[in-house]
């Protein structure tokens, strides 16, 4: 058997990090030689890139930092269409296979025999989920799944280091470029409060023809720019709360799960 390297790919959200955590003080002669890794899609939102100074500091661990070899504008302009939820071009082009070159030109180039174990924090709520992966010699591992941690002790690793949650999750649920295309009308329009730039910027990517109809867009209910209009905010912002409201009497995560 060959040499075992060990690597943990953080998203900037909250469950990668509570794993480095986690690592730290549940595995430390492996978190020893743990490298934590970000790809960089190159349009995530500030609050992000603030996160992971912070969990540097609080890690006293260097973190490495992949950067696209082409531009998400590069890769736009040769597929002439926005990834969607049902081609999700930009994930596998700025970071899974960025991921995937850095650890076979780092590791597995020189190292023929080399074992990597690469670490994702998927919980144990989460059974349905995984990552598929053909290299042998690439082995996933789900520690929240092993040692039985849900989301409610993701919660409690955070703020028990002090490190808390990403400043977005105030705003937001999820990490990711600030166009994602999973954001619900509500999510829009908290970045139009918060980052009304990168919400314009978004909105320059729509396409319409002459009939000014949508060609295509981020949001399937309706384009960016109608998200905008006074009538639109009041409808989307009633129905959060209605959703939400629900959510509460009934206990239920589920309905705002689909916000």
């Amino acid at each position: 058997m060959g040499k075992e390297y060990h690597i943990l790919s953080l998203s900037g959200g909250k469950d990668s990090t509570a794993l480095a955590f986690f690592m730290r003080e549940n595995m430390p002669e492996i978190f020893k030689n743990l490298e934590l890794v970000f790809c960089d899609t190159e349009q995530e939102i500030p609050e992000t890139y603030d996160y992971l100074n912070k969990i540097e500091i609080f890690l006293n661990k260097k973190i490495t930092v992949l950067k696209p070899e082409k531009s998400f504008d590069h890769l736009y302009d040769i597929r002439k269409f926005l990834p969607s939820i049902v081609n999700r071009w930009c994930t596998t082009e700025l970071k899974i296979r960025i991921y995937e070159k850095y650890i076979k030109s780092k590791y597995l180039k020189k190292n023929k025999n080399a074992i990597i174990y690469t670490y994702v924090g998927i919980r144990s709520d989460e059974l349905g989920r995984g990552i598929s992966n053909s290299n042998k010699q690439i082995i996933v591992k789900y520690p929240f799944q092993e040692f039985c941690i849900g989301r409610n002790d993701i919660f409690k690793i955070l703020y028990d280091v002090g490190i808390n949650l990403p400043d977005y999750y105030k705003w937001r649920k999820r990490s990711g470029c600030y166009f994602c295309f999973y954001q619900s009308p509500n999510d829009w329009l908290n970045l139009y409060e918060n980052h009304p730039d990168l919400f314009f910027k978004a909105m320059e990517y729509e396409k319409f023809n002459d009939k000014k109809s949508k060609i295509y867009g981020w949001n399937i209910s309706m384009s960016l720019k109608e998200m905008i209009l006074p009538e639109n905010i009041k409808k989307i912002r009633a129905n959060y709360a209605k959703i939400k409201k629900e959510a509460k009497s009934h206990e239920s995560l589920s309905l705002i799960n689909q916000l």
